[in-house]
């Protein structure tokens, strides 16, 4: 038997037959509605619609929910009073109610991997009639669980986001090879959705920017064929001639003595993130490696937080 922290065994086990004790009380009440309907239609007629009618006014004048006095009679049906188990809770009996094979299934105790009995229990008589257990016990059932849960992949987004803030959750997805590959996918797909935003923007812009960004495309790399380099590296090139005119233009429009220092400090941030940025591509140009170090990974974050 399991036991919580802070029981003995035999305290424990006295709060467990009570508890058991109440539950057979419980179920024992209601098989004992579901019968005392079947007893009512006993001599009456039942082919159109009496057994609802009888349900229905004999659940208001006793004071019970219809629908739940329609379970009572309908797992009542399905379990004759001398195929039942006393000790089984009604839940177990309902759970297995409309499994084939039920009155040779409830005679054996099947094992119970939360308590460590032979017993039976919604869990084990879930798992006959094929259902997801709502306790789960092993590492499936609570993966399956977990996907009911997070049905929505802007729930499931959410949980990812927090569980990667764990050390041994983001050292086990690392050194799965299709986890790595999945992120590099869609590292890959999220900055194609970007460069088709910036080409729609370059779409926007005047004729005049356009013609400067290329005229610096083709400056800052005049030994490269076009025809020849990668995707990857004509939008580095892209990307370094955009960010250029764009400097250009604006550093000669500062006035740094009428900004606060509160605006120039965020300024030099933003040219500490830069500088940072174009440390990383060169470090993977020069030595092949793409993964960036912490101090920039968490600068990244603390900037997307904001």
């Amino acid at each position: 038997m399991t036991l919580p922290a802070g029981y003995t065994k035999a305290e424990w086990a006295s709060v467990v037959r009570k508890g058991r004790k109440l539950v057979k009380q419980k179920a024992s009440i209601q098989f004992a509605l579901g019968d005392l309907v079947i007893d009512a239609l006993v001599g009456h007629p039942r082919g159109h619609g009496e057994v609802g009618q009888v349900i229905e006014i004999l659940a208001h004048q006793i004071g019970v929910n219809v629908g739940t006095l329609r379970r009572y009679y309908e797992i009542a049906m399905q379990w004759p009073e001398e195929k039942r188990r006393p000790d089984v809770c009604y839940t177990v009996h309902e759970e297995l109610a409309f499994v084939r094979s039920r009155y040779i299934l409830i005679r054996k105790d099947p094992y119970d991997p939360f308590s460590k009995e032979n017993r039976w229990t919604v869990n084990e008589a879930q798992r006959v009639g094929r259902r997801a257990p709502g306790t789960p016990t092993n590492r499936e059932e609570r993966l399956a669980k977990t996907r009911r849960l997070l049905h929505s992949d802007e729930d499931a987004a959410e949980a990812v986001k927090e569980m990667i803030t764990r050390p041994e959750v983001r050292s086990r997805v690392v050194a799965d090879p299709r986890a790595r590959h999945l992120i590099r996918e869609a590292q890959y797909e999220h900055w194609q959705e970007v460069d088709r935003e910036l080409e729609a923007e370059a779409e926007l812009a005047p004729a005049e920017d356009a013609e400067e960004v290329e005229e610096a495309v083709e400056a800052a790399a005049p030994g490269v064929s076009y025809q020849e380099a990668p995707l990857e590296i004509l939008r580095l090139f892209g990307s370094f001639a955009s960010f250029f005119v764009a400097l250009q233009r604006i550093i000669p429009q500062i006035h740094s003595q009428d900004y606060t220092e509160e605006t120039k400090a965020a300024v030099l941030d933003n040219v500490h993130k830069a500088r940072m940025l174009l440390d990383w591509c060169e470090s993977a140009i020069t030595t092949g490696r793409t993964d960036m170090d912490k101090a920039l990974a968490r600068l990244l974050e603390d900037e997307e937080g904001e």
